[in-house]
């Protein structure tokens, strides 16, 4: 049995936890970690390859928060007080599940997913729904901090899959653990829908997990739904997005070839 240490601080808990009665802040420490690449020898000649192949082999970490409700959530990055070390070839190879400035918002009760985020200095507010999970209760247990999680998997395919391609992607197995000594119905980023606050998760090479829990903090948890920003589905800031990158890529090239 594995046992990862957690710090945990209860200020008012002394009678028993409900739903609606809790709330709190959850801080997730996550990891992306990557196979070491092999290259060539030809790239080996390359100080830009092997640059990006010796960042590719130190885990890409990042530090988030969730504050909760009963139904309501706001999950967000937190800032790195260290400044990144200088590259060797100019390349900065990054990682991570948000960006510096994108909120998640969730209303579990209402099934309202709204992203806070920012697109070339331009403000977006991307609405979409939950993804219907259809999660797999496992009998494993283990202990995290002072709670009881248990394990739960489901099988999630890739958004750009297409369903008739004869040579589909195989889906992700992803895992997570929660506690229904927490019973939210809700975790980190997207991963919600369990008996549970979710405690950690595994998704492919990525790898999350709490690292410290305040519940019912002295200083009320106070949820604020994001107004700020043009209004997109997630198709339409997809395709934005696309468009964008697509400009820039152009801009790109067209400053090469003057120079």
């Amino acid at each position: 049995m594995r046992i990862f240490l957690i710090s945990i601080i209860v200020w008012t808990l002394s009678f028993p936890l409900t739903a609606q009665n809790i709330s709190g802040r959850a801080f997730y420490t996550s990891m992306y970690k990557f196979e070491d690449a092999e290259l060539s020898a030809e790239q080996l000649q390359d100080p830009r390859m092997q640059a990006m192949a010796e960042q590719l082999k130190k885990p890409f970490l990042d530090e988030y928060e969730l504050e909760f409700t009963e139904n309501e959530s706001v999950f967000k990055k937190l800032p790195k007080l260290e400044k990144p070390e200088p590259n060797k070839g100019g390349i900065q190879i990054s990682m991570s599940l948000m960006s510096d400035d994108e909120i998640l918002y969730k209303n579990l009760k209402e099934d309202i997913y709204l992203n806070d985020s920012e697109l070339y200095g331009k403000k977006f507010l991307i609405s979409d729904t939950s993804e219907k999970v259809n999660w797999k209760l496992e009998k494993e247990s283990k202990t995290i901090g002072d709670y009881v999680c248990f394990k739960a998997t489901y099988e999630k395919t890739s958004e750009t899959s297409d369903p008739e391609d004869s040579n589909p992607e195989e889906p992700e197995l992803v895992t997570a653990w929660y506690t229904p000594q927490i019973p939210v119905k809700n975790g980190p980023k997207e991963y919600d829908g369990l008996p549970g606050l979710i405690l950690e998760v595994h998704n492919g090479r990525m790898k999350m997990v709490c690292n410290k829990i305040i519940l019912n903090p002295a200083e009320p948890v106070q949820i604020i739904k994001p107004s700020k920003g043009k209004e997109v589905s997630r198709k339409e800031f997809n395709s934005i997005m696309a468009k964008k990158n697509e400009e820039q890529m152009e801009n790109f090239k067209s400053r090469k070839s003057r120079d």
